[in-house]
């Protein structure tokens, strides 16, 4: 496998082929045996997650996008890290459209004014604030990097797991 830059470099030859990083990822059996994580848990893991109902058509093709994406990681690791950059923006879209169906006033153009909207009209708990303003940060600094990050597939899914929950929170119950 060509090792150009960090990762797997494709080729006509690779490209079907899991990418090899992968196998340094392990799980550890409920009787303390690690084993290697296949290409169905790490498919489990990631169809695992839903919204509600409730969630507007359009975050969720939003979201559909990104867990496309970290799925084909499998076979192009960075994939990953594409993936949980998408899942910034399903949860700055959610947001907004929360922030519509609310009637925010138009000043609110901001994620970070947006967030701080829902928190004063008590869609967003206060003690969520943290965790909103870290995707917000990571966003940021997602959309403005200064080279490139790899994100590990637990910490992809992490954050495909904690997406889904705030997001719902958004839309849970009205």
């Amino acid at each position: 496998m060509t090792i150009k830059y960090g990762f797997k470099e494709i080729t006509p030859s690779n490209w079907l082929e899991p990418d090899a990083v992968l196998k340094g990822f392990v799980r550890m059996s409920q009787g303390g045996e690690l084993r290697s994580i296949t290409s169905d848990d790490y498919l489990h893991d990631i169809l695992r997650p839903e919204f509600l109902e409730s969630v507007p058509p359009d975050v969720k093709a939003l979201f559909e996008v990104a867990r496309g994406a970290m799925i084909y990681g499998y076979f192009f690791y960075p994939l990953y890290t594409l993936a949980t950059e998408q899942l910034f923006r399903v949860a700055e879209a959610a947001v907004l459209h929360r922030c519509k169906d609310l009637g925010a006033p138009k000043s609110k153009k901001t994620f970070q004014q947006m967030i701080e909207w829902l928190i004063g009209e008590g869609v967003i708990s206060g003690s969520a604030k943290p965790q909103w303003d870290a995707v917000r940060y990571l966003r940021n600094s997602a959309s403005h990097p200064n080279s490139q990050s790899i994100v590990t597939p637990g910490n992809a899914i992490g954050m495909l797991e904690k997406i889904v929950r705030q997001v719902n929170t958004l839309f849970n119950g009205g």
